[in-house]
């Protein structure tokens, strides 16, 4: 994440929008590897990422968790979600932080200039907002 860091600090995300992408690129980055461990018929290493990949979810999960009362009762599966990230500045973070996963670059395409090394500053940074939105172009002829 160290490369992506100016770029993604441009974006001005809060705490808890930046959590949740680092969360889910965790995830997706699992699933690269674990598609990766079966192109390769590496058995042992699907089952290995298969425990990474429930630890991810469960970090996401606790984020999507954090409650603000101090009731103490310890109910969390009861709590509401009381998350109030931005779902575009999420997205776009998401695809900066999974871009070095294969999975992640499939479903999160980041254009050149969202990229930490063709960054030009804050402005070089935005999206259109319909850009994740967009299509990919097929492969087929």
């Amino acid at each position: 994440m160290y490369t992506t860091e100016p770029v993604a600090m441009s974006l001005h995300p809060s705490s808890q929008e930046d959590q949740l992408a680092e969360d889910y690129a965790s995830l997706l980055g699992t699933v690269s590897r674990i598609d990766q461990a079966v192109r390769d018929g590496a058995w042992d290493g699907v089952r290995d990422e298969l425990d990474q990949l429930i630890s991810a979810a469960e970090d996401m999960w606790a984020t999507l968790s954090e409650t603000d009362d101090d009731d103490g009762d310890g109910d969390r599966y009861q709590a509401p979600v009381t998350i109030s990230a931005d779902p575009a500045t999420v997205r776009r973070l998401v695809a900066l932080y999974a871009e070095p996963h294969s999975v992640g670059r499939l479903l999160h395409p980041a254009p050149s200039d969202l990229r930490a090394e063709g960054a030009g500053g804050p402005e070089a940074a935005l999206l259109d907002e319909d850009f994740l939105d967009e299509e990919l172009p097929s492969a087929a002829p």
